[in-house]
């Protein structure tokens, strides 16, 4: 590049990026390298230069600026060079107990829900003592649920406290207006036992045979070789996850580590382990006075690893929503490269694979999505091309502006494939230009 580059740059608020026309007219472009694929501003660079104070602005040629970003940042009179990229804003919730609520910031909820929020087809079922199936703040998410019991099923209970408090971690409705947030939107079901183990397998093999995918039991037992084939079943027969809590006395448990039990340890604001350490631990969530709905449609502080179990499920569920194609060991791997790695090596029976990382494995997720490789546009028709994987559902979506994003179903998209290629079709794009996704499912 040439030398008298700085005297060329044009520093910020003087320089215009035409940033304001690139939004409305549909010019932006895709950042490289990037599974969440972020949109920047086309033709410009803003780069710090040593000596001068301002941030600059550098004019570059389309299809050029990452390349640009990389020669600038190799110049020794250069402090940083990056793209001028489409910022989100921060998504916030509205629900008005949720600053009571420090996981969220420690585990980075707010950045997954910038993303994703859960969806309702996936199910996390709560093996307990049937929690408040009408509190305000979980209601919209109670399905029905099974009792283990009396063998019926479960369309109504005034609740216990354990187990509310730990539906409520899962899945208190985000962004309701009302209480507390969970880690996301996806349903509940409550499966009723009285404590025993057999209890405990029959409750996973009936989640298993109804397709839920996410089984959480805050109870004792994460040694026992029944519920670990119970939760191979889970594993097998629903592409699901079976979590059990790490128990909660700080101290030494002589556990093994089951292969289909995931046992989760309990962490303060402060990532200190609160609870028993072992070889049984697999990750660490928050669980030390967390707060949560209770019965009687209340509200309050609690601690244990019966509390950051559920929390744990919640994220796994919300993993499961991002991409539904993916099985229960894919959903692990992604929460164990994301973990975050505490205390010195050697801890990890302490804290596992990590405390869990909210926003980072949301990410991870979405990276896993079919990726589109191309666009055309013919004859008035617009065509996304991707990646094709036998054995899943593609849908084709539309939206006229990202930021705020509405999203809507191509209802008569053209799907056609070839070998390891799939081409869907808008035949009738509307006027104006639109953002268009793909979403895949399972049949």
């Amino acid at each position: 590049m040439r030398p008298d580059l700085p005297g060329r740059a044009v520093p910020l608020p003087e320089a215009s990026t035409l940033a304001y026309l690139s939004v409305p007219q549909r010019q932006l472009m895709p950042a490289p390298n990037s599974g969440a694929l972020p949109l920047f501003n086309p033709e410009c660079v803003l780069v710090k230069f040593k000596e001068q104070e301002l941030v600059s602005v550098i004019r570059t040629e389309t299809g050029r600026e990452a390349e640009a970003v990389h020669l600038l940042a190799r110049r020794s009179d250069v402090e940083f060079a990056e793209l001028d990229l489409l910022q989100e804003p921060a998504f916030i919730p509205t629900d008005p107990l949720i600053g009571n609520q420090w996981h969220h910031q420690k585990i980075g909820s707010y950045g997954a829900w910038n993303h994703a929020r859960g969806e309702a087809s996936v199910r996390i079922a709560i093996v307990d003592a049937p929690f408040q199936m009408d509190h305000p703040d979980l209601a919209l998410h109670v399905r029905p649920g099974w009792d283990i019991v009396a063998n019926q099923p479960i369309t109504a209970s005034a609740g216990a406290l354990h187990s509310t408090f730990s539906a409520g971690m899962a899945a208190a409705v985000v962004d309701n207006g009302v209480g507390v947030a969970g880690a996301g939107n996806c349903a509940l079901v409550p499966i009723n036992i009285s404590g025993f183990t057999s209890e405990m397998c029959d409750a996973v093999y009936w989640a298993a045979s109804n397709g839920i995918r996410v089984v959480n039991i805050s109870w004792t037992g994460a040694n026992s070789e029944a519920l670990n084939a119970a939760g191979a079943f889970l594993r097998r027969n629903a592409r699901g996850v079976l979590a059990m809590p790490g128990l909660n006395v700080p101290v030494f448990v002589d556990y093994p580590n089951q292969p289909d039990i995931w046992c989760v340890a309990m962490t303060d604001a402060a990532d200190n382990t609160q609870s028993a350490y072992g070889n049984h631990i697999d990750f660490a969530a928050p669980g030390w006075q967390v707060y949560s709905t209770t019965t009687n449609s209340g509200y309050a502080f609690g601690s244990g690893t019966s509390y950051a179990t559920p929390l744990f499920c919640g994220v796994a569920a919300v993993l499961f929503s991002v991409n539904p194609t993916l099985s229960g060991e894919e959903v692990i791997e992604l929460l164990k490269s994301t973990a975050v790695d505490l205390g010195p090596p050697g801890w990890d029976m302490w804290y596992g694979w990590g405390r869990i990382d909210f926003a980072a494995a949301v990410n991870a997720a979405f990276a896993t999505l079919p990726v589109i490789t191309g666009v055309l546009q013919t004859n008035g028709h617009f065509t996304v091309v991707a990646r094709f994987q036998p054995g899943l559902s593609y849908t084709l979506w539309q939206t006229a502006a990202l930021v705020p994003s509405d999203w809507a179903l191509v209802p008569n998209a053209v799907l056609v494939t070839n070998n390891n290629e799939i081409r869907l079709t808008d035949p009738s794009p509307p006027a104006g230009g639109r953002f268009y996704r793909l979403r895949v499912s399972m049949p």
